[in-house]
Formats: C-alpha cells, sequence, structure tokens
C-alpha cells in the first residue's frame, strides 16, 4: 500500500492505516524530539504529541504534497515551541540514552554511539532551525535534496544552514579543547 492510499484511509478513519503510518514514522519524529528533549519521557511525550496533531489535522492535508514533509513540519515547530517553553528547565546530564537509528546494523551504531552523544550535547548550543537541519544531515543522513524537499526550502538554504550550525559547534567544540 502506498503511502497516498494510507493517507487516504487515514481520512477515513481506518484504523489499520493509522497503524500503518505511526510505524513508519515513529522512529523519525522520536529521534528529532529526543534531540531537542534531551530525555527519553518528554521524547515519548513529543512523539505522542506529534502523532495526536498529525491526526487532528489529517483532514488538512493536500494529497498531492509530500505527507512526509508535512509531518517534518509538523514535528519540527511541535519540537520548536517545546524547545522554546522548556529551554531553561531542559537537563543536559540526562544525554546518556541510546540513539535510534533507522536502516543501520548494531555494528554501525555502536561505532558512533559516542561521537553522535557528543555531538547531541553540542547541539544544545544551536538555535531549534539549525539543530533540526544538523539532526536530518549528520544524525539521520537525508541528502541535502532531501532536507530541501522536505523542509520546503532552497537546496542553497539547506547548505549554508548547515554551514553555519556545524561552524558553531566546531566554535564549541575549539574553546571546550582549549
Amino acid at each position: 500500500m502506498d503511502m497516498n492510499e494510507i493517507v487516504r484511509r487515514c481520512k477515513q478513519g481506518n484504523e489499520e492505516a493509522w497503524n500503518i503510518m505511526i510505524n513508519k514514522y515513529s522512529k523519525t519524529i522520536y529521534n528529532i524530539a529526543l534531540n531537542f528533549a534531551n530525555n527519553r519521557e518528554d521524547a515519548s511525550d513529543i512523539t505522542q504529541d506529534v502523532f495526536i496533531k498529525i491526526y487532528n489535522n489529517m483532514n488538512k492535508f493536500v494529497e498531492n504534497k509530500s505527507f512526509y514533509a508535512w509531518i517534518l513540519k509538523i514535528t519540527k515547530n511541535y519540537c520548536i515551541d517545546y524547545w522554546r517553553k522548556n529551554k531553561k528547565y531542559l537537563n543536559k546530564s540526562e544525554m546518556n540514552e541510546n540513539i535510534i537509528f533507522e536502516h543501520q546494523t548494531p555494528e554501525d551504531c555502536s561505532t558512533r554511539e559516542s561521537d553522535l552523544l557528543t555531538l547531541r550535547r553540542k547541539l544544545l548550543i544551536l538555535e531549534p532551525e539549525l539543530r533540526l537541519i544538523l539532526i536530518m544531515r549528520d544524525i539521520q543522513d537525508f541528502s541535502y535534496s532531501e532536507i530541501s524537499e522536505n523542509l520546503s526550502i532552497p537546496m542553497g538554504t539547506v547548505k549554508s544552514r548547515i554551514n553555519r550550525a556545524r561552524m558553531k559547534l566546531a566554535k564549541k567544540f575549539l574553546n571546550e579543547e582549549k
């Protein structure tokens, strides 16, 4: 069953289609949420809230558009709102959870885990828009064109934001090494 059919069935209230959609997108939404919330419980709550938002707004989705981009936009906006409301309460020491990776072997995950844990800690210094785009590129391995398409921003903007985010992170790493 293709995504357009799943969306049509979700709009009709089909529970099986809804479960397929949740299974397909829950890891992606959770990973983004985890990088904004910095702990599993809040990331799970955010994921659940995003799916409620998707469910409540399913009839607003235009079927000839990218459903994945629509979900990412809802997730991004919810995470940014969450971060703004809670940034002074976020506990940076709760960053010891394992990161869930899609399409990777356990060996791949274990070799990257230490570096990614450090990266996730440093991501906290970035503003939400830069954080999201860096998560998509460097943690979730999206291509530049996939990011451009899914966030509905020009390729040049994607590249410049990634560059700006990486420069800010590099400065943070260099300052801590001194």
